[in-house]
């Protein structure tokens, strides 16, 4: 599993405000990132990093290059 951080919050108003926090990031993440799935919240030190799960390269379609035509690499 990879991840990518696309913020960071308080972890006390991650704790008292969590859905007005998971919307405004679920939102930002749609419309910035194209992510649909869902986000994963780590938190550290009094801060919760906000990240995006990427699927890992291992589980992505391997392209086979023998199949490449002409220019439509």
């Amino acid at each position: 599993m990879r991840l990518k951080k696309i913020g960071q919050v308080k972890a006390t108003t991650f704790k008292k405000q969590f859905d007005r926090v998971y919307d405004f990031w679920k939102k930002k993440a749609e419309n910035e990132f194209n992510y649909f799935d869902d986000l994963k919240f780590i938190k550290e030190h009094n801060q919760v990093f906000i990240y995006l799960i990427l699927p890992d390269i291992d589980d992505l379609e391997q392209i086979d290059p023998n199949k490449w035509e002409g220019d439509n690499c």
